[in-house]
């Protein structure tokens, strides 16, 4: 039985059973202390549903993170015989790695999860050395709007026929960046750990909560209102709590 259904039996046997009260005056009496617990249980539930969401969608971009390294790790080890096709590939794979990397941050439902911050943060890691961002360019490899990757195969294979070891070298130093940034991302000391430990956390005091209303709402249905007092008052404190919490820092 949950929180709405333990309510309406304990307004259903006060309106039944009054013999001091009409049956609407009973309702009124029960209606303050229903309509507060209902109001907390819908804000924590859906509290609850934008925690998990977003562990979710973490999860999934932590996934995509080191799909996308891996890719990555493929540009650094092209042999200096590899032809076009072969180069070409690779870089293909890791752009489809990559791009699906940026669109699994799109599912957010807030940004408290980090995940655009983070995406951005690599996109960035790549590209910040000028020069290769040029050569890049060269070799029609460019960066949408979106954070998503684009490559111009006709430039490509232009580039590659110019300079096979110029593009391969340019590659190599773009693999070896993601690489790092996706390291540092994927660490147990990363920003994408810290996210998720902040978010189990914070899920697990909304569980806390939900818990206590639930013991609110089962004593008053079997009690008078003033025996919930001490249910409610846990709840508040812990809303309390974690509102200081977040006000420090926390997620």
């Amino acid at each position: 039985m949950n929180i709405s259904q333990i309510l309406n039996t304990r307004t259903s046997s006060a309106t039944t059973t009054s013999t001091s009260q009409t049956t609407t005056q009973a309702a009124a009496a029960a209606n303050p202390i229903t309509a507060s617990i209902n109001k907390s249980t819908t804000k924590l539930q859906a509290q609850q549903s934008t925690a998990t969401a977003n562990l979710s969608t973490l999860g999934n971009f932590k996934a995509s993170v080191s799909v996308a390294q891996t890719s990555a790790k493929s540009l650094t080890t092209l042999k200096d015989s590899s032809t076009s096709d072969e180069v070409k590939k690779a870089l293909t794979a890791f752009i489809s790695d990559f791009n699906k990397m940026v669109t699994s941050t799109k599912t957010a439902v807030t940004d408290t999860s980090g995940v655009n911050i983070i995406s951005r943060g690599m996109t960035r890691a790549m590209t910040a050395d000028f020069s290769r961002v040029d050569a890049l360019r060269q070799m029609g490899f460019t960066k949408a709007s979106d954070g998503s990757l684009k490559l111009d195969t006709a430039k490509f294979e232009a580039a590659f026929k110019a300079s096979p070891y110029g593009v391969q070298g340019t590659l190599a130093k773009v693999g070896q960046v993601v690489d790092k940034a996706a390291s540092k991302e994927l660490a147990s000391d990363g920003r994408i750990s810290s996210s998720m430990s902040a978010l189990n956390s914070k899920s697990s005091v909304l569980q806390l909560q939900q818990s206590a209303l639930l013991k609110a709402a089962q004593q008053y249905a079997s009690l008078s209102s003033s025996s919930v007092s001490s249910a409610l008052n846990f709840y508040q404190s812990g809303t309390s709590w974690s509102a200081t919490r977040n006000l420090r820092g926390g997620v």
